[in-house]
């Protein structure tokens, strides 16, 4: 259980470092918030990002290299191609963000409506798009690069991957802004992050995967509600598209397993 006791230092390091970013945010917003496609907005919520995952990711790598004396290369970051792995999941990540839309719009469950400029839109996406991947980077380390690792070896691949995946989920209960629909998400999300991680062997395709996904819900959400989190909707079809991931590697594992 010592992973659990690490686990909720993480966790109140998330409150903790959450508080003091929206402290050292304050001269930026006076308090108020701003939508992520202004300065003043993409500004406070990339400092808050730094804070939060960098005093994170120095948690994890402080375990990883002084209390279990690994390199922190070993969390999955090892391996060949690892530009190729990430920019195949970015790619993926990317199409399946645009494919939840389409189904929502097509479904009746949301509606485009234009109302955030696009070259607004183009002009954000560079910040977005490092401090995503910076942000997703370090939730896979800690998760599918440190955790599931380390419940692996103590249970079977179905319990590890539930686990850690509930884990995962219950982080995300601590973002103000997401809903329950959007937590259920990340418990899918979860399952689908850990099995490709479990059959890809490196966790640089589901960093792309995860970065991309977050990327690409900023537009989604200005395009679809116009600033309102959510939307509903392509939570809806997101969900639906990434649980049918889960099937299809769960499904390709057991054909693999019966090949050998």
């Amino acid at each position: 259980m010592r992973f659990f006791r690490f686990y909720l230092v993480l966790f109140g390091a998330d409150v903790l470092l959450g508080w003091l970013a929206w402290i050292m945010a304050l001269p930026i917003t006076h308090g108020l918030e701003y939508p992520l496609w202004s300065l003043r907005g993409a500004s406070a919520s990339a400092l808050s990002d730094i804070v939060v995952f960098g005093g994170l990711s120095a948690l994890v790598a402080f375990r990883v290299v002084h209390a279990e004396r690994r390199r922190f290369v070993d969390v999955g970051l090892r391996g060949p191609g690892q530009f190729r792995e990430f920019a195949r999941g970015y790619a993926l990540g990317l199409a399946w963000a645009v494919c939840a839309l389409a189904v929502a719009v097509a479904a009746g469950w949301t509606a485009v409506n234009g109302s955030v400029r696009l070259s607004t839109l183009l002009a954000f996406a560079p910040l977005w798009m490092v401090v995503n991947a910076f942000q997703a980077g370090v939730e896979e380390v800690i998760f599918r690069g440190w955790l599931l690792p380390l419940l692996v070896r103590r249970h079977q691949l179905c319990t590890a991957i539930l686990v850690q995946a509930v884990l995962f989920a219950c982080l995300h209960l601590l973002v103000d802004a997401n809903t329950t629909l959007a937590v259920l998400h990340a418990l899918i999300f979860g399952a689908f992050a850990g099995l490709y991680v479990h059959r890809r062997q490196s966790i640089w395709g589901v960093i792309g995967i995860h970065g991309a996904y977050n990327f690409a819900a900023i537009p989604v959400i200005s395009l679809a509600t116009g600033g309102q989190y959510g939307p509903t909707g392509w939570h809806y079809a997101a969900i639906a598209l990434t649980g049918a991931g889960v099937a299809v590697l769960l499904a390709l594992s057991r054909w693999c397993r019966r090949r050998r």
